[in-house]
């Protein structure tokens, strides 16, 4: 049954809304869970308040594939889908919703390894590439139309987000249409699905995950505390809450980056994490992510000038610290096209980019540590080229998004840079563009534009990401492994709360991620 709010796609974009809005709203913070959970709760021993088969922790794609899991294959199977924001939220209906899936595993494992390599285990890839080939019929098994679906096949004319690595036409991607008269996104279409299944599933909105349950003798995950109730799991606990963008403090210990705004949903806040470390989980991955670049804020760092995920107007100007220098190849966003500035087998250490947040560095591609605050500059030419979009202010110094001025030093008084250092950078990158190569940080050459034409702007830049990838070591079977790589009993995760992508990422892998490891779970919990 559907307890807390009845989702329907009339109600899912409010729902989205108003979670982006924020939780306050319900009387809940950021961090509804409490860090430290109550001790006499979360004890084995103790009367339970309601018991099901698994207990899943967690709404977004990879909570309600696994929930529809145990619904549709459990042979009578009772679920408990629990989520602590408003509505089923995490980061699902504010993703693109395009969801990866392959035809032959074999042969996109090739490019999985090669993006991944030793950062994740063979065989966890295994099981992913196996699974991924059935997330297309999946969809059609429950009950998606041909006319709802844009399905992209692998395409041999096609270039994936890694064109120098092997096997990087194998993938394909599925995504629901945006008009027509079915659901226009993944997340509706399976919120609609659980709807079907309430006699197996059982659905709880505002009700925050807070610790899990565990036999002190056996290790065994009995069940979880939510909301100050004991909800007792007699085949297991899935674990699908998601990331830890919204924990400041988790991002600056395992990332190195403050000040950071995420994109998306806000109520991804590391509960799911420090429960699991609770009962001893091992981790990984927990640098990884859609992260992080430097992206437009207007002056009182309240709102974004764009949150499209490949939005970028950097090739109009340059970005500098709070030292008045630049200090990387500027031209970033979520994900810069890879065409034409990486060609199928090229050499990926000369290639630069932004491909979901990783950026060649030295010769390899990483993450970069941004600083809190930085500055995007243009001119007036710039301006005119769109620098700054027209859609969102024909005049952004009056509407609070820029500063200006006439000159380069005035422009550095007025953002509090040395002007001094602000000179010379301006001048250099003048130098630069004026012969066609960008010598401090290699920017494509077709986004070397001047900065030189008065009046001059600035607009603040921030850290910003989409989400993170780390969490407990997860099996082939999607179970979550202690640091000697043992199963903890009844306990599995899936989808971004321990995502197999260690290192490169391939767009659309996290939806894909999410519906096959949460059947993947739900299929082990059933059998335990």
């Amino acid at each position: 049954m559907l307890e807390e709010t009845k989702l329907t796609r009339r109600s899912f974009i409010g729902g989205a809304a108003l979670a982006a809005a924020g939780i306050a709203a319900t009387g809940l913070t950021a961090c509804a869970a409490p860090k430290q959970a109550s001790t006499d709760a979360s004890a084995s021993s103790g009367e339970w308040d309601d018991e099901f088969d698994i207990v899943v922790c967690g709404g977004g794609i990879a909570g309600l594939a696994s929930a529809i899991t145990v619904a549709t294959e459990g042979d009578g199977a009772t679920c408990l889908l629990l989520e602590k924001d408003v509505s089923a939220n995490g980061n699902s209906p504010f993703c693109a919703g395009s969801m990866l899936y392959c035809e032959d595993p074999d042969a996109f494992m090739v490019y999985l390894d090669a993006m991944i390599g030793d950062s994740t285990p063979d065989d966890v890839k295994e099981a992913f590439a196996d699974e991924l080939a059935h997330n297309l019929s999946w969809l059609y098994d429950l009950g998606a139309k041909e006319e709802w679906l844009e399905v992209g096949p692998p395409d041999d004319s096609k270039l994936g987000e890694w064109p120098e690595l092997p096997n990087d036409n194998t993938y394909g991607r599925i995504k629901f249409k945006s008009d027509g008269d079915g659901p226009n996104h993944v997340f509706q279409f399976l919120l609609n699905v659980m709807e079907e299944h309430a006699d197996a599933i059982t659905f709880k909105a505002s009700t925050p995950m807070e610790s899990l349950v565990q036999n002190p003798e056996t290790k065994a995950i009995e069940g979880v505390v939510a909301n100050g109730k004991r909800y007792k799991a007699t085949k297991g606990v899935i674990m699908c809450t998601g990331g830890f963008e919204s924990d400041a403090e988790m991002l600056y210990n395992y990332t190195g980056v403050k000040g950071v705004f995420p994109y998306a949903g806000k109520a991804n806040t590391g509960d799911g994490h420090r429960a699991c470390m609770k009962v001893g989980a091992d981790f990984w991955h927990m640098a990884g992510g859609a992260q992080y670049w430097m992206a437009l804020r207007d002056l009182t760092n309240t709102k974004f000038v764009s949150t499209v995920w490949n939005f970028t107007t950097k090739q109009y100007g340059i970005t500098v610290g709070v030292n008045g220098r630049r200090f990387y190849q500027d031209y970033d966003a979520c994900s810069c096209p890879t065409t034409p500035y990486a060609e199928a087998d090229s050499d990926p250490k000369l290639n630069v980019g932004y491909r979901h947040g990783i950026t060649q560095f030295g010769g390899n591609w990483t993450h970069l540590p941004f600083p809190e605050q930085a500055w995007f500059l243009f001119d007036a030419d710039g301006l005119a080229a769109g620098a700054f979009p027209s859609e969102k202010s024909s005049d952004p110094v009056a509407d609070g998004w820029a500063v200006s001025a006439e000159s380069v030093e005035g422009l550095a008084s007025a953002i509090e840079v040395p002007a001094d250092e602000l000179t010379k950078t301006v001048a250099q990158w003048n130098e630069f563009c004026d012969r066609g190569e960008d010598l401090a940080f290699y920017r494509p050459a077709d986004t070397l534009q001047k900065v030189a034409t008065p009046p001059f702007y600035a607009v603040l830049c921030v850290p910003s990401m989409l989400n993170t990838d780390g969490g407990p070591v997860r099996s082939p079977q999607a179970e979550i492994l202690d640091p000697f790589g043992d199963p903890i009993p009844h306990l599995y995760s899936a989808g971004e709360f321990g995502s197999v992508w260690g290192h490169l990422y391939q767009g659309t892998g996290n939806v894909g991620e999410c519906a096959a490891f949460g059947r993947i779970a739900a299929r082990s919990a059933l059998s335990s």
